[in-house]
């Protein structure tokens, strides 16, 4: 009779305590699915946001680049103030005195295309006052000058070499700049996806605690009851009080857990506090989601830190033929047209443009060849040797991230099947539990056994959310940084 009657009092302890072990968290205000906190994580953390202007600011710095095939305009005023002698009569050797001053003014129109061609459009124009004094003789006259002027890169820069080269180059430094910059980013927001699913983990695990000490304290009061009238042993009191210290002491530490993972899912989204105003997913719901992920995928994307490498290594080699180009020798064709004007007055210079009648044609060609041969082939194996490195770099990059995936399948695979033991050692403790209460009912066991199946039972639960919580983890660094698109700059 008195074993029934224990039972009875026990088992309504124990409806209570599963009922409470399956309570997963209370409403904390509004709720957040994990993409609307990554939004949040988007529009408000100052990392991200830092991240986000420096990628502006790498896109548009680029922009410079181009503007080697931009159109240019050049001006050019001089003032001249000279006095000089001249020749009067050679045979005489007579010498004149000249005191003259000019102003000198060339406006032109340049443009590089990518043919290695600079093509200038331009007009020059100059009014000179010459003054003789031993012949007390002053004159004045203008000159107007429109003429087109091409130059050919023959050897450095023939069909725009040094110039694409010069534009490749800073445009793989460029990416190379924007994958670090992505993969920061991808880290943050992959820290910040765990961090919610850490936060729903220490609010679950939070509640759990205080059932599990509730429920304790119950048991407890009931041992001290029965010890006070005689009716168990001491040894059952002490276990009962040693019990609920120890969920004391497990409650502390959840709620320090959950203090830290509020302050730290908070700092995400630029909050300064330790208390969240959000309701999250609960961890519970994860072993659905597994469901759902057959496995780990990578769809031919990479990790940003390689494609960072592989960047870095493009831009070696173009720099090798940039200074390859450079330090070589340089052949160049010129050629000028002008329609040349006249006169006293530099306002009728202009009726005397008349193609072929006062025009002047030049072409001209230069060639340069440093000598210093041997400098130039030390330059360029410096370089040779900067590739070399940069092949280097990629292999050990590339070997990271191919043991980093392998790694990742690995735990995926240990993860899902710790998660499915773990699911089926809580249902064997679920089973064992309700044996106990069985025998305690028929006197052939006791409270001491009783809860120990019960504290096997908490830790089997608790067991099933820490696998699930590993497991997502695995899947969110797969899905958030082995899938890097390659990125394409116009």
């Amino acid at each position: 009779m008195k074993t029934h009657k224990m039972y009875c009092k026990l088992k309504t302890i124990l409806v209570g305590t599963f009922s409470l072990m399956l309570l997963s968290g209370v409403s904390y205000g509004e709720f957040l699915t994990p993409d609307q906190y990554i939004q949040k994580v988007k529009e408000n953390n100052s990392q991200i946001k830092e991240i986000e202007y420096t990628t502006v600011s790498i896109t548009k710095k680029l922009q410079e680049v181009y503007r080697a095939y931009s159109v240019y305009l050049n001006a050019e005023a001089n003032y001249t103030d000279d006095h000089n002698r001249t020749v009067l009569n050679p045979a005489a050797v007579f010498f004149q005195d000249v005191d003259m001053d000019a102003f000198n003014l060339d406006v032109s129109l340049n443009k590089q295309y990518n043919t290695g061609t600079t093509v200038t459009l331009g007009y020059g124009t100059q009014e000179t006052n010459s003054n003789y004094p031993f012949m007390n003789t002053k004159y004045t006259y203008g000159t107007t000058s429109p003429y087109i002027k091409l130059e050919q890169s023959l050897l450095k820069n023939f069909n725009g070499a040094v110039t694409e080269a010069s534009i490749a180059k800073a445009r793989a430094s460029a990416k190379s700049l924007l994958y670090l910059q992505l993969y920061k980013k991808q880290q943050i927001l992959l820290n910040a996806k765990k961090n919610y699913w850490t936060l729903s983990y220490t609010r679950t695990v939070n509640i759990f605690r205080q059932s599990s000490l509730a429920r304790t304290k119950k048991t407890l009061d009931w041992n001290q009851r029965r010890y006070n009238n005689d009716l168990a042993e001491k040894t059952d009191l002490l276990q009962s009080k040693a019990a609920y210290k120890i969920r004391e002491l497990n409650l502390k530490l959840s709620q320090e857990d959950e203090i830290e993972a509020s302050r730290k899912f908070n700092e995400f989204i630029n909050i300064s506090s330790d208390k969240v105003d959000y309701d999250v997913d609960s961890i519970e719901k994860l072993g659905e989601k597994f469901k759902d992920i057959k496995g780990l995928e990578r769809n031919d994307g990479k990790r940003a830190d390689t494609l960072s490498v592989i960047a870095d290594a493009d831009s070696y080699v173009y720099a090798q033929k940039i200074a390859s180009k450079n330090i070589g020798s340089e052949l160049k064709i010129v050629g000028k047209y002008a329609l040349n004007g006249v006169d006293s007055n530099i306002s009728e210079s202009f009726s005397q443009l008349k193609a072929d009648k006062y025009s002047s044609f030049i072409v001209g060609i230069n060639y340069s060849l440093p000598l210093d041969f041997s400098i130039k082939k030390t330059v360029i194996e410096g370089y040779d040797y900067d590739i070399m490195s940069s092949k280097k770099q990629i292999e050990q990059a590339e070997l990271s991230e191919s043991n980093g995936w392998l790694q990742l399948l690995q735990d995926w695979d240990d993860a899902k099947a710790e998660y499915l033991i773990a699911k089926d050692i809580f249902d064997i403790q679920q089973e064992r539990n309700k044996e106990e209460q069985k025998l305690l009912r028929s006197g052939r066991s006791t409270t001491y056994q009783v809860l120990e199946s019960e504290q096997d039972l908490d830790d089997a639960i608790l067991s099933v959310y820490q696998t699930s919580m590993n497991a997502i983890f695995v899947y969110l660094e797969s899905e958030m940084l082995y899938n890097t698109k390659k990125i394409i700059l116009e």
